[in-house]
């Protein structure tokens, strides 16, 4: 769409809002109270939309009382303990929609106003990735003087069209929304064990560790992630020890709590890891992303920061696919 066009459209959009307005009331409603109502629309619940915007449930509950105050109509009605829309409510939330997404683009842009690269950047990405990142920030931040980097680890994806993070690094390709994506090298996975383990068990070394050893994975609300189906494929049960992070699946693995599944990197920072066998070339996995919302793709402080970590994941090829790895 042309700049042209989302001026327009933005107008008209602040033009319906005025004239549905000044059909029902005089008072003008507060700007903010419009983000309320589509909240609430979205999350069906006072609760849930207090936590989405940050705000305490009595305030939502009062903003959105002043905002069926100035409009001069019952927006939503609650029914069995869920808010549903009225009949102008229904007629008002497509405008507000428009209205909190403009909102949102220019959040985005705000930061981006200035011509030079600098501010901060929020990287977000999962356990394994953002501990491959935060070993090498130093270098990575002398790269960028001016930029600093704030890194955002989780195994929930950052929503980019809300502005949760300017930068994801992804495990899955995108397929929905306005986002670029640039493909990274991605990480082999490997089994593991401490050297202490392997020393007390030797069937780690062998076939038998399926019937001998015990394994180490992540928790049942975890059960769709690659590592996990691939245990529980080969082992055919559940691991022995599970874990609610990869991190303390690296712990658990340290202090010879048994077997599990790790990014080979990290095979050759832990001197008292033991990889056995080669890398998994039969976990399915979908590639590795890096994902920008099209928005800030050209933002100055957010193309350098993605090109550096680009730059880094590629110089480091090698130890993320090492030689063996599919």
């Amino acid at each position: 769409m042309s700049r042209k066009h989302h001026q327009f459209d933005i107008d008209l959009t602040f033009t319906l809002l005025f004239n549905f307005h000044s059909e029902m009331h005089n008072q003008p409603p507060n700007w903010d109270d419009y983000r309320v109502f589509a909240a609430i629309v979205a999350e069906g619940s006072l609760s849930a939309a207090a936590r989405r915007l940050g705000l305490s449930q009595p305030t939502m509950g009062r903003r959105l009382q002043a905002l069926e105050t100035a409009i001069g109509a019952k927006l939503l009605d609650r029914v069995t303990g869920a808010y549903v829309l009225t009949p102008r409510g229904a007629e008002l939330l497509p405008l507000v929609e428009q209205l909190v997404e403009a909102g949102q683009a220019i959040e985005r842009a705000r930061p981006d106003l200035a011509e030079t690269a600098t501010g901060l950047v929020r990287v977000a990405a999962g356990p394994w990735n953002s501990r491959f990142l935060a070993r090498r920030l130093p270098a990575l931040l002398a790269d960028m003087p001016g930029i600093q980097v704030e890194l955002l680890s989780g195994g929930v994806f950052a929503d980019l069209s809300r502005r949760e993070a300017d930068i994801a690094i992804r495990n899955r390709r995108p397929g929905e929304g306005r986002l670029v994506r640039r493909a990274l090298p991605e990480p082999s996975y490997a089994l593991f064990a401490s050297r202490g383990y392997v020393a007390a068990n030797p069937a780690a070394l062998t076939s038998g560790r399926f019937h001998d050893c015990r394994w180490i994975s992540l928790d049942e609300s975890q059960a769709h992630l690659a590592s996990v189906t691939w245990i529980e494929r080969h082992l055919q049960r559940s691991a022995h020890i599970r874990c609610s992070s990869s991190a303390n699946i690296l712990d658990a693995i340290l202090g010879g709590g048994g077997i599990g599944i790790a990014p080979c990197w990290i095979g050759a920072e832990e001197p008292d890891l033991v990889q056995l066998g080669a890398p998994l070339e039969d976990m399915e996995t979908d590639g590795l992303w890096l994902v920008v919302h099209e928005d800030l793709r050209n933002r100055p402080r957010v193309r350098l920061a993605a090109d550096r970590l680009a730059a880094l994941f590629q110089r480091n090829r090698n130890l993320l696919q090492p030689e063996g790895a599919g």
